[in-house]
């Protein structure tokens, strides 16, 4: 019985829980062979909040980001796509886009960095598409050579800025985590979990089934000890009558 439970608890961890995007929000830098894509989830919930208190519509008409990397010499090209958390509608930003030279001021970095912005606008109606059913994500994939991003100390999350704006209103959007997507892997599957997540579902799932085989084997236990108590009681008995 036990070989059996182990068997079963090896399975069940072998078992796939998501494939070709990466988690990478917590990262500071990150390398993008040809193809290769960052994916930033962009909600626009406190645009909408916010747009419902002036009497606005509540989907933004204007989408704009800017996103900081390490200064670098490259000929780096960036194909920027806006699409609905489903992958059925998506908006390009135009032609591939280039990082230019800026300067950054913050906290734990002033220099100078390579900056790459883009913006759109959009119809009510191709807006409601975008966000209405889940968050948007925001693609930036490299289509030129292989090229480093990151901004170390930062995380490639805060590299990011993503402004939504309609009737007057400009907020700048809460972003969710930030995938690593290689070239074949489809831009609406879920992030690939962490190593640690994985470890730990597996360690419980283990000490699950290992905890369900020794409730099963006490049970076994009790019934066993509950037979020979009835065998021992009614043994004086048997030789009595006898």
């Amino acid at each position: 019985m036990a070989y059996r439970w182990c068997g079963l608890a090896a399975i069940l961890v072998a078992l796939p829980l998501g494939a070709g995007t990466i988690d990478v929000s917590a990262q500071v830098a990150a390398l993008l062979d040809p193809g290769d894509a960052l994916s930033f989830t962009v909600p626009s919930w406190n645009f909408g909040v916010n747009a419902g208190h002036f009497g606005l519509p509540v989907y933004p008409t204007s989408v704009g980001f800017v996103f900081v990397s390490a200064a670098e010499d490259s000929l780096a090209r960036i194909e920027a796509v806006l699409q609905s958390g489903d992958g059925a509608v998506s908006v390009s930003f135009g032609a591939p886009l280039s990082f230019i030279p800026g300067t950054f001021r913050g906290s734990f970095y002033r220099g100078p960095v390579s900056v790459l912005e883009g913006s759109l606008r959009l119809s009510e109606t191709l807006s409601q598409q975008l966000f209405g059913g889940s968050p948007a994500v925001l693609i930036l994939r490299d289509t030129g050579p292989a090229l480093a991003v990151g901004l170390p100390p930062y995380t490639l999350q805060q590299d990011m800025r993503v402004s939504l704006g309609g009737g007057g209103l400009n907020v700048g959007a809460l972003l969710g985590g930030v995938g690593r997507m290689d070239s074949e892997s489809d831009p609406t599957e879920a992030p690939e979990p962490h190593s640690g997540a994985l470890l730990l579902g597996g360690g419980g799932l283990l000490w699950m089934l290992a905890a369900l085989g020794q409730s099963l084997l006490s049970r076994r236990a009790e019934r066993a000890l509950e037979r020979n108590s009835d065998e021992l009681a009614a043994g004086p008995h048997t030789r009595l009558l006898k």
